[in-house]
């Protein structure tokens, strides 16, 4: 039985936190048939409402780095967030190819540098669609590198983005996009998705483009001009706010966004359910090991649950944030209800249990209170964790305290006194506060 499976057994066995709904009564278990996704079409384009917007080029490599027997090259995507210390080099910019050092390697890059290395941070977009399910490959051809991809997991169609001009000697090597190719980020809303996902975007029709045809599908293939944006981090309203470094690093980190629109946070608003299951699954692509995220889903062709559709922007995130058993649906109902506002108390019982996971996932620590995998207790590591006065007999009580105990992630209101105020909404701030404290802390990290 592998760690995720023992994981979410023992969450079906601890089923007073398993819902974070609070109409949901103590140890009631939603029963829901597993997500089974059907196979997209070949060349199918992703029918959802996101939109792109126009990256400084500048702050941006796309490189191929060496990998293993099996996939010898495999594509890098990586983003400058901070001006210092730098996240790459290049040895001979200009020439082909392109040697790359990669900095981001020899020093702790969070925060400073945003590095995506699989479909998780970087897609396809064409004539203003998303491509369901792109598989990106790095493909040796007489003696260079082309950064190609199939249009679907069956196709076997290979449409070519980038190319190298050759192979550096140690073998990273820059990527150089073909022309009316360009790089855009995901929005939703007007506002850049938490993940930060980079679009390899092309103005032609997948049609166009497999036919060879080079005009129409969106005016040609000039790409639009890149602005020089903001650091992604510089927000006009944080000023003075408790959490505005916790603010700051949750941005650098790509786990939550401003709005594009005015360049705020708004850190008083509170969060729908959606949103926190957003962040949530953010931290947790800081956290867990690359072979846990590699099992969940990457796209969804049936509703994860009854109120959510698979075209809802927040469906994926959902259904991998279900499969991890972070989240259930009400008991009744079966329903999750996204745009409600999430309260302090399912936030942190999302949070406990995806702390329970990044523990249950590592190596036991045997200086740890709880060192076994498939533990239950998140274990403390604050020696005097505060003790909350207004949760007695409430249904999220247990997590609360045990976050309370790990990195102090459960903190009183406002910072101030005993009181947490479970029923309260979650506001921004705290939640980025929230999200920050679990990344950063040390206990049970991946190796």
């Amino acid at each position: 039985m592998t760690l995720l499976t023992n994981f979410k057994a023992t969450m079906l066995a601890t089923a007073t936190l398993g819902l974070i709904g609070a109409s949901a009564p103590a140890g009631a278990v939603t029963s829901q048939a597993p997500i089974q996704p059907m196979g997209p079409r070949a060349g199918a384009l992703l029918a959802q409402n996101f939109g792109n917007v126009a990256i400084n080029a500048a702050n941006f490599l796309v490189v191929a780095v060496p990998g293993t027997t099996v996939q010898p090259y495999r594509l890098v995507v990586v983003e400058q967030i901070k001006s210092t210390p730098a996240c790459w080099s290049l040895v001979n910019s200009g020439a082909r190819p392109t040697q790359v050092n990669d900095l981001w390697n020899t020093f702790d890059y969070s925060g400073t540098c945003r590095v995506q290395k699989d479909s998780n941070g970087y897609s396809v977009r064409l004539n203003g669609e998303d491509v369901a399910s792109p598989r990106f490959e790095v493909n040796e051809r007489n003696g260079e590198l082309l950064l190609q991809f199939a249009p679907s997991t069956s196709s076997r169609d290979r449409i070519t983005i980038g190319r190298t001009g050759g192979i550096s000697p140690t073998r990273f090597t820059q990527i150089h996009l073909d022309p009316g190719w360009y790089l855009t980020k995901r929005t939703f809303e007007g506002q850049v998705v938490s993940s930060n996902l980079v679009y390899f975007t092309n103005d032609l029709a997948l049609a166009q483009l497999q036919s060879g045809t080079t005009t129409g599908g969106g005016g040609g293939t000039t790409p639009p001009p890149t602005p020089t944006l903001p650091p992604a981090a510089s927000f006009r309203d944080i000023a003075g706010n408790r959490y505005a470094a916790d603010i700051e690093r949750a941005a650098d980190l790509g786990v939550m966004s401003g709005f594009a629109e005015d360049g705020t946070f708004r850190p008083s608003n509170p969060l729908t359910r959606e949103a926190a299951v957003s962040v949530v699954m953010e931290t947790a692509r800081q956290i867990l090991s690359s072979s846990i995220l590699a099992g969940l889903p990457q796209s969804v062709y049936s509703a994860p649950f009854p109120d959510v559709a698979a075209n809802r922007w927040s469906a994926v995130k959902i259904a991998q944030a279900k499969q991890l058993g972070l989240i259930t649906g009400d008991f009744e109902t079966g329903n999750f209800r996204p745009g409600d506002n999430v309260t302090r108390a399912q936030l942190m019982a999302m949070f406990q249990k995806l702390a329970l996971a990044r523990v249950n996932s590592v190596a036991p620590d045997p200086n740890a209170p709880v060192n076994q995998p498939g533990t239950t207790v998140v274990p403390p590591n604050v020696s005097k964790p505060v003790m909350f006065s207004d949760i007695s007999g409430h249904w999220g009580a247990n997590a609360i305290q045990q976050m309370a105990g790990y990195c102090a992630i459960a903190s009183p209101l406002n910072e101030m006194g005993t009181n947490f105020a479970p029923n309260s909404n979650a506001l921004r701030d705290y939640t980025a506060a929230a999200a920050v404290r679990l990344i950063d802390c040390p206990a049970g990290r991946p190796r």
